[in-house]
């Protein structure tokens, strides 16, 4: 669930930017038009940093297992290695 938020912010982000659009054009609201691109905007950068962040947390989590699991395999391998030597 949590990697569906980003792309919630990006998509409310872009229908907020379009709002302010529709805004300026149709009924020429400069404040709300400012206060809607603004947000827009706003929401689509927190969004896709967001992502950015997940994506980097992911791969670092992803690496630290990888490192735990061969630290692990080596500590059983060199357990093994010291059993027969003390026989």
């Amino acid at each position: 669930m949590i990697k569906h938020i980003p792309i919630l912010l990006i998509l409310v982000g872009v229908i907020v930017l379009v709002l302010g659009i529709v805004l300026a054009l149709d009924y020429g609201l400069t404040f709300l038009t400012g206060i809607a691109l603004f947000f827009g905007i706003a929401m689509i950068v927190a969004g896709a940093d967001l992502k950015r962040k997940i994506k980097k947390l992911n791969a670092k989590n992803r690496k630290d297992h990888h490192d735990y699991t061969i630290s692990k395999l080596m500590e059983e391998e060199d357990a093994q290695n010291k059993e027969p030597e003390e026989d």
